[in-house]
Protein backbone atom coordinates (compact mmCIF):
# COMPACT_ATOMS: atom_id res chain seq x y z
CA UNK A 1 0.00 0.00 0.00
CA UNK A 2 1.08 3.59 -0.58
CA UNK A 3 1.85 5.55 2.53
CA UNK A 4 0.12 8.42 1.13
CA UNK A 5 -2.88 7.33 0.05
CA UNK A 6 -3.03 5.60 3.83
CA UNK A 7 -2.43 9.44 5.04
CA UNK A 8 -4.95 10.88 3.07
CA UNK A 9 -7.51 8.29 4.40
CA UNK A 10 -6.43 9.47 7.72
CA UNK A 11 -7.10 12.75 7.12
CA UNK A 12 -10.55 12.20 5.59
CA UNK A 13 -12.04 10.28 8.49
CA UNK A 14 -10.80 12.85 10.74
CA UNK A 15 -12.25 15.89 8.89
CA UNK A 16 -15.32 13.62 7.50
CA UNK A 17 -15.33 15.83 4.38
CA UNK A 18 -12.93 15.90 1.11
CA UNK A 19 -13.34 19.68 1.45
CA UNK A 20 -11.84 19.99 5.37
CA UNK A 21 -9.50 17.21 4.02
CA UNK A 22 -7.69 18.37 1.45
CA UNK A 23 -7.35 21.79 3.15
CA UNK A 24 -5.80 20.01 5.99
CA UNK A 25 -3.62 18.26 3.72
CA UNK A 26 -2.97 21.22 0.96
CA UNK A 27 -3.55 19.27 -2.01
CA UNK A 28 -6.61 19.06 -4.18
CA UNK A 29 -10.19 17.76 -3.97
CA UNK A 30 -9.90 15.43 -6.66
CA UNK A 31 -6.22 14.31 -5.32
CA UNK A 32 -8.48 12.96 -2.24
CA UNK A 33 -10.93 11.53 -3.85
CA UNK A 34 -8.37 9.74 -6.07
CA UNK A 35 -6.12 8.35 -3.63
CA UNK A 36 -9.03 7.37 -1.69
CA UNK A 37 -10.75 5.34 -4.94
CA UNK A 38 -6.57 3.71 -5.53
CA UNK A 39 -7.01 2.75 -1.16
CA UNK A 40 -10.14 1.14 -1.66
CA UNK A 41 -8.90 -0.74 -5.18
CA UNK A 42 -5.65 -2.23 -3.18
CA UNK A 43 -7.68 -2.87 -0.48
CA UNK A 44 -10.60 -4.24 -2.69
CA UNK A 45 -13.04 -3.15 -0.12
CA UNK A 46 -15.20 -0.19 0.51
CA UNK A 47 -13.27 2.10 3.61
CA UNK A 48 -16.44 4.85 3.45
CA UNK A 49 -20.23 5.35 2.43
CA UNK A 50 -20.33 8.71 0.48
CA UNK A 51 -23.35 11.01 1.12
CA UNK A 52 -24.42 14.13 0.95
CA UNK A 53 -23.84 15.37 4.16
CA UNK A 54 -20.10 13.93 3.83
CA UNK A 55 -18.25 10.58 4.26
CA UNK A 56 -19.10 8.44 6.81
CA UNK A 57 -16.37 5.10 7.52
CA UNK A 58 -17.55 1.92 6.53
CA UNK A 59 -17.84 -0.97 9.28
CA UNK A 60 -14.33 -2.56 7.42
CA UNK A 61 -13.08 1.36 7.76
CA UNK A 62 -13.65 1.50 11.21
CA UNK A 63 -11.60 -1.48 11.57
CA UNK A 64 -8.60 -0.46 9.44
CA UNK A 65 -8.16 3.02 10.74
CA UNK A 66 -6.53 1.36 13.80
CA UNK A 67 -3.63 -0.27 12.43
CA UNK A 68 -3.63 3.22 9.78
CA UNK A 69 -2.89 4.73 12.97
CA UNK A 70 -0.24 2.53 13.91
CA UNK A 71 1.23 2.86 10.75
CA UNK A 72 1.33 6.52 11.17
CA UNK A 73 2.43 6.37 14.54
CA UNK A 74 5.58 4.39 13.25
CA UNK A 75 6.34 6.48 9.91
CA UNK A 76 6.01 9.95 12.53
CA UNK A 77 8.28 8.03 15.02
CA UNK A 78 11.13 7.10 12.27
CA UNK A 79 10.97 10.58 11.21
CA UNK A 80 11.54 11.98 14.34
CA UNK A 81 14.24 9.67 15.19
CA UNK A 82 16.21 10.51 12.03
CA UNK A 83 15.47 14.02 12.23
CA UNK A 84 16.64 14.18 16.10
CA UNK A 85 20.04 13.00 15.23
CA UNK A 86 20.22 16.09 13.03
CA UNK A 87 23.44 18.09 15.01
CA UNK A 88 23.27 20.78 11.67
CA UNK A 89 22.63 24.59 12.38
CA UNK A 90 20.92 24.36 8.89
CA UNK A 91 17.47 23.25 7.86
CA UNK A 92 13.50 24.66 8.90
CA UNK A 93 11.96 24.67 12.01
CA UNK A 94 8.05 24.45 11.91
CA UNK A 95 7.11 27.09 15.04
CA UNK A 96 3.41 27.37 15.89
CA UNK A 97 1.75 30.06 17.60
CA UNK A 98 -1.00 32.66 18.12
CA UNK A 99 -1.07 35.44 16.04
CA UNK A 100 -0.48 38.43 18.80
CA UNK A 101 2.34 36.69 20.44
CA UNK A 102 4.39 36.52 16.70
CA UNK A 103 3.01 39.76 15.72
CA UNK A 104 3.20 42.00 18.63
CA UNK A 105 5.73 40.17 20.97
CA UNK A 106 8.37 37.84 19.53
CA UNK A 107 8.54 38.64 16.01
CA UNK A 108 11.63 41.00 16.23
CA UNK A 109 13.26 38.01 17.92
CA UNK A 110 12.46 35.74 14.82
CA UNK A 111 14.66 38.17 13.04
CA UNK A 112 16.79 38.53 15.45
CA UNK A 113 17.31 34.59 15.05
CA UNK A 114 17.40 34.57 11.56
CA UNK A 115 20.32 37.07 11.42
CA UNK A 116 22.24 34.90 13.48
CA UNK A 117 21.31 31.45 11.78
CA UNK A 118 21.24 32.52 8.15
CA UNK A 119 20.73 28.63 7.31
CA UNK A 120 17.79 27.82 9.61
CA UNK A 121 14.14 28.75 8.20
CA UNK A 122 11.53 29.52 10.50
CA UNK A 123 8.15 28.28 8.78
CA UNK A 124 5.73 29.73 11.25
CA UNK A 125 1.95 28.10 11.93
CA UNK A 126 -0.14 30.63 13.50
CA UNK A 127 -2.91 29.51 14.71
CA UNK A 128 -4.70 29.18 18.48
CA UNK A 129 -5.60 25.65 17.54
CA UNK A 130 -3.09 22.76 18.94
CA UNK A 131 -1.17 21.72 16.63
CA UNK A 132 0.08 17.76 16.91
CA UNK A 133 3.69 17.81 17.25
CA UNK A 134 3.70 13.86 17.24
CA UNK A 135 3.14 13.78 13.92
CA UNK A 136 5.29 17.06 12.62
CA UNK A 137 2.28 19.17 12.44
CA UNK A 138 4.85 21.52 14.02
CA UNK A 139 8.60 20.84 15.57
CA UNK A 140 7.91 23.77 18.77
CA UNK A 141 4.90 24.73 20.15
CA UNK A 142 5.49 28.41 21.79
CA UNK A 143 1.77 28.52 24.31
CA UNK A 144 0.23 29.93 27.28
CA UNK A 145 -0.84 26.86 29.15
CA UNK A 146 -1.25 25.77 32.55
CA UNK A 147 -1.27 22.32 31.63
CA UNK A 148 1.49 21.51 29.05
CA UNK A 149 0.57 18.16 26.93
CA UNK A 150 2.35 15.25 28.98
CA UNK A 151 4.13 13.73 25.61
CA UNK A 152 6.03 17.13 24.86
CA UNK A 153 9.43 18.69 27.02
CA UNK A 154 9.48 22.04 27.32
CA UNK A 155 10.48 24.96 29.28
CA UNK A 156 8.65 27.59 31.18
CA UNK A 157 8.76 31.23 30.52
CA UNK A 158 7.17 34.29 32.19
CA UNK A 159 3.18 34.37 32.90
CA UNK A 160 0.96 36.04 30.73
CA UNK A 161 -1.17 39.18 32.69
CA UNK A 162 -3.97 40.52 31.83
CA UNK A 163 -5.65 44.25 32.76
CA UNK A 164 -8.74 45.74 32.12
CA UNK A 165 -8.16 48.83 29.13
CA UNK A 166 -10.17 51.56 27.77
CA UNK A 167 -9.70 54.61 26.26
CA UNK A 168 -9.27 58.12 28.14
CA UNK A 169 -12.32 59.49 26.32
CA UNK A 170 -14.41 56.05 27.40
CA UNK A 171 -13.03 56.88 31.11
CA UNK A 172 -13.77 60.35 31.26
CA UNK A 173 -17.21 59.34 30.04
CA UNK A 174 -18.02 56.46 32.28
CA UNK A 175 -17.43 56.25 35.87
CA UNK A 176 -16.41 52.72 36.52
CA UNK A 177 -16.55 52.77 39.62
CA UNK A 178 -20.49 53.67 40.13
CA UNK A 179 -22.81 50.98 41.12
CA UNK A 180 -25.07 52.30 38.33
CA UNK A 181 -22.15 52.93 35.83
CA UNK A 182 -22.87 53.34 32.03
CA UNK A 183 -19.85 51.34 30.79
CA UNK A 184 -19.84 48.17 29.66
CA UNK A 185 -17.04 44.82 29.03
CA UNK A 186 -15.87 43.89 25.59
CA UNK A 187 -16.98 40.27 26.29
CA UNK A 188 -15.46 37.27 24.76
CA UNK A 189 -17.48 34.53 23.96
CA UNK A 190 -19.97 33.95 27.43
CA UNK A 191 -23.27 33.83 27.30
CA UNK A 192 -24.86 36.33 29.81
CA UNK A 193 -23.96 39.72 30.79
CA UNK A 194 -22.25 38.59 34.35
CA UNK A 195 -20.04 35.47 33.04
CA UNK A 196 -17.13 34.58 35.57
CA UNK A 197 -14.54 36.26 34.42
CA UNK A 198 -16.57 39.75 35.11
CA UNK A 199 -17.71 38.50 38.95
CA UNK A 200 -14.19 37.41 39.81
CA UNK A 201 -12.31 40.64 38.29
CA UNK A 202 -12.25 44.20 39.84
CA UNK A 203 -15.52 45.47 38.40
CA UNK A 204 -18.14 43.09 38.25
CA UNK A 205 -20.58 45.50 38.79
CA UNK A 206 -19.89 46.44 35.21
CA UNK A 207 -21.69 43.71 32.68
CA UNK A 208 -20.79 42.45 29.46
CA UNK A 209 -22.72 43.55 26.71
CA UNK A 210 -20.18 43.09 23.42
CA UNK A 211 -18.90 39.52 22.16
CA UNK A 212 -15.93 39.51 20.13
CA UNK A 213 -13.66 36.33 21.13
CA UNK A 214 -10.75 37.88 18.60
CA UNK A 215 -8.21 39.33 20.61
CA UNK A 216 -6.82 41.64 18.04
CA UNK A 217 -10.37 42.69 17.00
CA UNK A 218 -10.71 43.36 21.00
CA UNK A 219 -7.98 46.18 20.90
CA UNK A 220 -9.58 47.56 17.92
CA UNK A 221 -12.90 48.06 19.62
CA UNK A 222 -11.12 48.89 23.16
CA UNK A 223 -9.27 51.77 20.53
CA UNK A 224 -13.02 52.52 19.17
CA UNK A 225 -14.19 53.15 22.60
CA UNK A 226 -17.14 50.65 22.23
CA UNK A 227 -16.13 49.72 26.03
CA UNK A 228 -13.69 48.20 28.51
CA UNK A 229 -11.16 45.21 26.98
CA UNK A 230 -9.67 42.30 29.44
CA UNK A 231 -6.43 42.05 27.49
CA UNK A 232 -2.76 40.91 27.63
CA UNK A 233 -0.42 43.93 28.86
CA UNK A 234 2.29 43.27 26.48
CA UNK A 235 -0.53 43.80 23.84
CA UNK A 236 -2.54 47.00 25.55
CA UNK A 237 0.62 48.61 27.46
CA UNK A 238 2.24 49.56 24.80
CA UNK A 239 -1.14 51.32 22.93
CA UNK A 240 -1.25 55.06 23.48
CA UNK A 241 -5.22 55.38 23.49
CA UNK A 242 -5.21 52.73 25.76
CA UNK A 243 -5.22 53.15 29.68
CA UNK A 244 -5.83 50.22 32.34
CA UNK A 245 -8.72 51.50 34.15
CA UNK A 246 -8.42 51.76 38.28
CA UNK A 247 -7.07 50.18 40.20
CA UNK A 248 -4.82 49.40 37.49
CA UNK A 249 -3.73 46.00 38.79
CA UNK A 250 -3.14 42.98 36.12
CA UNK A 251 -3.62 39.52 36.83
CA UNK A 252 -1.80 36.64 36.02
CA UNK A 253 -3.31 33.69 33.53
CA UNK A 254 -1.05 31.50 32.24
CA UNK A 255 2.31 30.67 31.61
CA UNK A 256 4.33 30.56 28.44
CA UNK A 257 5.66 27.47 27.57
CA UNK A 258 8.21 26.21 24.86
CA UNK A 259 7.45 23.10 24.00
CA UNK A 260 8.85 20.13 21.53
CA UNK A 261 8.68 16.53 21.09
CA UNK A 262 11.31 14.43 23.24
CA UNK A 263 12.45 13.19 20.13
CA UNK A 264 14.25 16.25 18.74
CA UNK A 265 15.71 17.23 21.87
CA UNK A 266 18.84 16.14 20.18
CA UNK A 267 18.11 18.48 16.80
CA UNK A 268 20.43 21.07 17.42
CA UNK A 269 18.62 23.43 15.45
CA UNK A 270 15.46 22.84 17.44
CA UNK A 271 17.75 22.89 21.02
CA UNK A 272 19.30 26.49 19.95
CA UNK A 273 15.91 27.71 18.91
CA UNK A 274 14.39 26.95 22.22
CA UNK A 275 16.92 28.33 24.10
CA UNK A 276 16.91 31.66 22.18
CA UNK A 277 12.77 32.24 22.33
CA UNK A 278 13.14 31.20 26.04
CA UNK A 279 15.49 33.70 26.68
CA UNK A 280 14.07 36.53 24.28
CA UNK A 281 10.77 35.99 26.36
CA UNK A 282 12.73 36.20 29.80
CA UNK A 283 14.07 39.21 28.33
CA UNK A 284 10.32 40.77 27.95
CA UNK A 285 9.24 39.51 31.25
CA UNK A 286 7.94 43.13 32.94
CA UNK A 287 5.59 43.82 29.23
CA UNK A 288 4.26 40.13 29.90
CA UNK A 289 3.67 40.57 33.21
CA UNK A 290 2.23 43.98 33.13
CA UNK A 291 5.20 45.35 35.07
CA UNK A 292 6.02 48.21 32.53
CA UNK A 293 4.16 50.77 30.94
CA UNK A 294 5.69 52.20 28.57
CA UNK A 295 5.09 55.80 27.85
CA UNK A 296 4.77 57.06 23.98
CA UNK A 297 5.17 60.70 23.15
CA UNK A 298 1.51 60.33 22.41
CA UNK A 299 0.75 59.40 25.89
CA UNK A 300 2.85 61.75 27.95
CA UNK A 301 1.31 64.72 25.29
CA UNK A 302 -2.10 63.36 26.18
CA UNK A 303 -1.41 63.45 30.07
CA UNK A 304 0.03 67.13 29.43
CA UNK A 305 -3.45 67.96 28.06
CA UNK A 306 -5.04 66.70 31.22
CA UNK A 307 -6.34 63.72 30.13
CA UNK A 308 -6.48 60.64 32.69
CA UNK A 309 -3.55 58.37 32.24
CA UNK A 310 -2.11 55.30 33.69
CA UNK A 311 -0.06 57.73 36.60
CA UNK A 312 2.21 55.71 37.83
CA UNK A 313 5.10 54.67 35.34
CA UNK A 314 5.33 51.12 36.68
CA UNK A 315 2.60 49.15 37.63
CA UNK A 316 2.83 46.06 40.09
CA UNK A 317 0.61 43.14 39.81
CA UNK A 318 -1.29 41.65 42.51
Amino acid sequence: MDWDNIKVFLALSRAGSVRAAAKGLGISHTTVARRIGALEADLEVCLFDRRAEGYTLTGIGERFIARAETIESEAFGLERDIVGRDGKLSGAITVTLAAPLASHLLMSDFARFAALYPNIEIRLAITYDILDLARREADVAIRSTTKPPENLIGRRGPAIHYAAYATHDYLAAHDVTSKSTTASWIGWDDDGENPKWVRQSDHPNISARWHIPDVAVQVEAAKAALGIAYLPCFLADPIPELARIPPGRSHARWPCWVLTHPDLRATERVRVFVRFIIEALKAKEDLLTGQSVILTPARRGARRQGTPSRSPERIGAD
